[in-house]
């Protein structure tokens, strides 16, 4: 049997080049594990309180561990303004100042032919308007946002509410209005 060298020595470095390749791409893997137990809820830092008007147009109050409230016993007579000059207040107990949003969500209910507006303002301590004043009119243009302010650690600033039905409003109808207060 005659064996061809040339053919065998590459056969050879072939086989010790791939066994090098193979050992220096060996698979090498370390494991990294992450674990939340428990994850608890805790209490938001930053809430509504009572303010003056809280307890007669809410039924119910504060629920929501602070985060929510609705106004469920507001009763308005045709052509009337109605003001609610603390109808909640936003307090800020996190150890840090904070931003704060209110936006305009949703309106459902016979809102054209029965209101003129509802306006929502923020307010510091101080008085002083925190923001946009929420516009939402019958007609015109909205002003649907208060914008990012910064609220302070350990303030109380209140919500104040205005509400305007028009002089024909039928008084069997009613609607739904929801806002959203964001925290950052």
């Amino acid at each position: 049997m005659k064996i061809n060298y040339k053919k065998t020595l590459k056969f050879v470095t072939l086989l010790i080049t791939s066994l090098l390749i193979s050992l220096v791409s060996a698979a090498s893997y370390s494991e990294l594990f992450m674990y939340a137990t428990p994850i608890s809820i805790g209490t938001a830092k930053v809430q509504f309180t009572d303010g003056a008007n809280t307890t007669s147009i809410s039924s119910a109050g504060i629920t929501g561990g602070g985060t929510e409230v609705t106004f469920d016993n507001i009763t308005i007579e045709p052509g009337e303004t109605r003001t609610y000059e603390q109808a909640v207040n936003i307090t800020n107990n996190a150890a840090s100042p904070k931003t704060i949003n209110i936006s305009f969500v949703s309106l459902t209910g016979q809102w054209i032919t029965n209101f003129d507006y509802i306006n929502v303002t923020m307010f510091s301590p101080t008085g002083t308007q925190k923001g946009n004043s929420i516009e939402i009119v019958s007609s015109g243009e909205n002003v649907t946002e208060t914008g990012g302010q910064s609220i302070p650690d350990g303030e109380i600033w209140t919500i104040r509410w205005i509400i305007k039905a028009k002089q024909g409003a039928a008084v069997t109808e009613s609607i739904s209005i929801t806002f959203k207060v964001k925290v950052e």
